[in-house]
């Protein structure tokens, strides 16, 4: 109960893009920037990116929110903006950026400078943690390392948890 009651106040407090274009015209929107090396700019894009998602997940339901998930608009290359899911057991379920992940139990991986990701994937999903996090990772469209960040909700299960996370591109 803890653990949903948190997750809504994490959904009242984060902003969301703008309610006056629709769904699309937002995604589209978000598509169509770049934030570059700018991590505020990113901070924007993977905050509104994780709104957009939870509202595209109500609005159409999960299984045809994860087919659109993968493919732009919801994923662009600019800094690998994607989304990408684990569940409280750590189970990789979705990843749009790293599908290689799925099906792999990843609590037991760390980025380049030992953070556990899994969990702080639950802990920005539940509040106990940072609601945006920093990563070191591999990009996922240039494969080297790169600053990322991440934020993070609960799906009505209370099982698993999907994020929102995009990467500096620093070219």
């Amino acid at each position: 109960m803890k653990v949903v009651i948190l997750s809504l106040v994490a959904a009242a407090l984060s902003p969301l893009p703008a309610q006056s274009q629709s769904l699309d015209e937002n995604v589209t929107s978000l598509h169509a920037r770049a934030a570059g090396s700018d991590l505020e700019a990113l901070q924007r894009d993977v905050t509104d990116l994780a709104a957009l998602a939870r509202r595209h997940v109500q609005a159409v339901g999960l299984e045809a929110a994860l087919a659109d998930f993968g493919a732009a608009p919801w994923k662009r290359d600019a800094n690998g903006l994607h989304l990408w899911g684990v569940t409280t057991d750590g189970l990789s379920w979705f990843d749009a950026g790293h599908p290689d992940l799925v099906g792999a139990n990843v609590n037991n991986i760390t980025d380049i400078e030992g953070r556990f990701w899994a969990s702080l994937a639950k802990q920005s999903a539940d509040g106990t943690g940072e609601a945006v996090f920093s990563l070191l990772f591999l990009h996922p469209r240039t494969g080297r390392s790169a600053r990322g960040l991440h934020t993070c909700f609960f799906l009505q299960d209370g099982q698993r948890i999907l994020c929102a996370g995009a990467f500096q591109d620093d070219y």
